[in-house]
């Protein structure tokens, strides 16, 4: 059986890994047609998306209002333009070091460019790969995969799965830029976008996937739309004794046992690790959030050094001088 047709079988079997009775039926019929072609269902002899075609991003968007899942052309070219703006927003932040990004140029998307490497129907499922190094010679920096470090740093700011709560209201006390960047993922009527899943494997190997469903889109921009108060950066010095990675928060303990938490992004993740359970001196941005409604929100902090390392994404510039 030729290579070709083992490709869309493992595409369609791929797009149709729902519990609903649609995909259900369509993994049914995709068995029963492999029986009769006599295509090969062990794991082994079908390599994944990312092996096949050198992806390392999967996109998947699906409709609930719609049979099957369906998503509409419309919708799904908006939200790889919206990914696309997202990982680009977040790998200038992290080259240039900025607290926040407003403006894109061309060169911001091409240094963090994703190209789309295969597609399925139904529920839609798009592969998306980094381009070559060597195809773009000329653009800053080229030996850093900046496309590879802005979905890290999207998809760490995004819901795990349906019932992850903690890291919608953690996102509050995230960078500017990470909010602008979650923002550009939620429509003007997030309660009717499609559903949105993403996923990538690093170099290293390491899996990170994340979730946002039209419930959690709503609460999203509720979280969004606060104005930060009482701002200023504060210095402790305490021992770090708790890492949540997935969510990104840490914990430190202070003198007679007080414990503050609050967000650390991924460019502190390494200097947090290495200094957990020690004592250290730490640099925190501390603010209040106040909704439209005029509630207020406990003080929240957002980790920018740990002893001589500094965050990529620094305070904003009224703060730092």
């Amino acid at each position: 059986m030729s290579t070709h047709l083992h490709t869309l079988w493992l595409r369609a079997i791929e797009s149709a890994q729902g519990n609903d009775p649609f995909d259900r039926l369509r993994r049914a019929s995709l068995q029963t047609a492999a029986d009769k072609l006599g295509i090969s269902t062990t794991p082994q002899e079908f390599p994944s998306a990312a092996q096949r075609e050198g992806a390392a991003i999967q996109v998947r968007l699906s409709d609930a209002r719609a049979r099957n899942g369906e998503v509409a052309a419309s919708e799904a070219g908006e939200y790889l333009q919206r990914i696309q703006r997202a990982v680009a927003r977040l790998a200038k932040a992290r080259r240039a070091r900025l607290a926040d990004v407003v403006r894109l140029s061309q060169i911001d998307f091409d240094v963090a460019r994703l190209n789309v490497a295969s597609a399925s129907t139904g529920s839609w499922v798009v592969d998306l790969k980094y381009p070559d190094v060597e195809e773009n010679p000329r653009l800053p920096d080229a030996s850093t995969l900046w496309a590879e470090v802005g979905v890290v740093e999207l998809i760490r700011a995004l819901p795990e799965d349906d019932t992850d709560e903690q890291s919608i209201e953690s996102i509050g006390a995230a960078s500017p830029v990470i909010r602008r960047a979650v923002a550009d993922l939620i429509s003007d009527r997030p309660e009717s976008q499609p559903g949105l899943s993403l996923s990538v494997r690093r170099r290293s190997g390491e899996v990170l996937k994340s979730t946002i469903t039209p419930q959690q889109a709503s609460f999203l921009r509720e979280k969004l739309a606060v104005v930060r108060e009482e701002r200023g950066v504060v210095r402790f010095r305490g021992r770090l004794d708790g890492l949540r990675t997935r969510r990104q928060i840490f914990y430190l303990e202070l003198e007679g046992g007080r414990e503050i938490h609050g967000y650390v992004d991924e460019s502190l993740m390494p200097a947090v690790k290495s200094n957990l359970d020690r004592e250290v001196e730490v640099e925190l941005e501390t603010f209040v959030l106040r909704a439209r409604s005029g509630k207020s929100s406990q003080r929240q902090y957002r980790l920018i050094r740990v002893g001589e390392e500094q965050t990529q994404l620094p305070v904003g510039v009224e703060l730092s001088e």
